[in-house]
């Protein structure tokens, strides 16, 4: 074992002999310090197998000659023959070094951030600001210092409590917890709480000022309907004292609207020709490439929809360095007379009154009652009825500093003359 070993190294050979002085040619090898290993005898061919260094065979001439033997080498073993066999394929070794070589240079940088934990701040504003202070993907990962940009992290935004960076392989993993900062209390002015529009109050619940209205009641648009004065009255019913505040509570009306939409029956339908043209398009910062000229090859498009399809090569370097490939497809079209049918149009009207709800609901209404009908009259259809919407009121009248010191002066002169 320990021949094979570091014959390897200097290379060694496996060899065969024939003759009928074999016995003479290793007592020879033997005295001259030549050392033979596995030697192995086949009876049958009469031929002796043995391993030798590569710097012992060279040395085998003279005993050959004494005995008449002819060594041949069976098999070739060790770095020197493997170093040789790489020659012929030097471009395949160089090749599979440079991967190598590419594999771990690419090991030792940040190929990936990933941030969790956040609510109130983005993924990307993050990513921003890390990009401002050169953490980026692909940066060196021996120069990442967590402890520093942890620091760092919690310096910039006021509103993390806690933040934790830890890095693992090629991937950098940012995890923080927000907190809620305690905001100062803004001091709310004396105001009415008004009617945005006409309606019918539903309900009314009153925390701070003296309600002016009650379920039931008709209002029109700019009625005070919680109002900001409130007046403290004595034990004999007499007024002592006005104050003003911010009136607070939540007021329900019930709004009425008339809708109506229209949609004519003759329309322009875009039908596609089936002509298309394919502009390859390659992006790197602000600069773009193409592999030819499009207004050159879509002049006899008069006109075309066009659809892009692609994305950034590599987004974890968007940020630093931007670039992208995309495809371009021109896809020629015309326009011709159709007419809808009232399946189509009653599908399209009533799609564009579900959005309409939805408008509505984004800005605090709540649909309590729908009653819409489907009409087809000469040249268009119509969509029309009565909607009915629930809607808090939450639009205030400021209350003037005139017109309190103006109240104030009318009570203190009432006050005066009772006295």
């Amino acid at each position: 074992m320990v021949h094979k070993i570091f014959g390897w190294i200097g290379g060694y050979l496996k060899v065969r002999i024939q003759g009928k002085r074999i016995e003479r040619f290793v007592n020879l090898c033997r005295n001259r310090g030549i050392v033979l290993w596995q030697l192995c005898w086949d009876k049958n061919q009469e031929v002796l197998y043995f391993c030798i260094s590569l710097k012992d065979f060279y040395r085998l001439r003279p005993m050959a000659r004494k005995c008449k033997v002819h060594p041949i080498v069976v098999k070739r073993y060790g770095l020197p023959f493997l170093i040789g066999h790489m020659r012929k394929r030097a471009s395949f070794c160089l090749g599979v070094a440079g991967c190598f070589a590419l594999v771990l240079f690419l090991s030792t940088r940040i190929w990936g951030i990933s941030v969790e934990g956040q609510s109130y701040h983005t993924k990307e504003s993050i990513l921003k600001y890390l990009d401002s202070i050169d953490i980026y993907g692909g940066i060196d990962g021996r120069t990442l210092e967590c402890s520093r940009l942890e620091e760092q992290i919690r310096q910039q935004y006021n509103d993390i409590g806690w933040v934790s960076v830890e890095k693992k392989g090629s991937k950098i993993y940012i995890r923080i917890r927000e907190v809620l900062l305690v905001q100062k209390k803004k001091e709310k002015k004396p105001a009415h709480l008004a009617a945005e529009e006409d309606g019918k109050v539903v309900s009314i619940v009153t925390r701070s000022g003296t309600a002016k209205v009650k379920a039931g009641d008709r209002v029109k648009k700019g009625d005070v309907l919680i109002s900001g004065k409130v007046d403290i009255y004595g034990d004999n019913q007499e007024l002592v004292e006005t104050k003003y505040v911010h009136a607070e509570g939540t007021v329900i009306l019930s709004v009425k609207e008339n809708y109506q939409d229209t949609l004519e029956k003759q329309y322009q339908k875009k039908v596609y020709t089936g002509r298309t043209k394919k502009i390859y398009e390659w992006q790197l910062g602000d600069k773009k490439f193409f592999c030819y000229n499009p207004l050159k090859n879509l002049e006899t498009f008069e006109k075309y929809d066009i659809i892009r399809e692609g994305g950034q090569l590599c987004p974890l370097l968007s940020l630093r360095f931007p670039a992208g490939s995309y495809v371009k497809t021109f896809r020629e079209i015309k326009y011709q007379g159709a007419v809808y049918s009232e399946k189509e149009a009653r599908r399209i009207l009533k799609e564009r009154l579900q959005y309409y709800l939805l408008q509505k609901k984004e800005k605090g209404y709540r649909l309590k009652r729908k009653g819409t009908t489907f009409e087809s009259g000469g040249m268009a259809y119509q969509y029309q009825g009565n909607l009915i919407f629930l809607k808090e009121q939450e639009k205030y009248k400021k209350i003037s500093s005139k017109n309190r010191n103006d109240r104030e002066k009318r009570t203190d002169g009432d006050n005066g003359n009772g006295n």
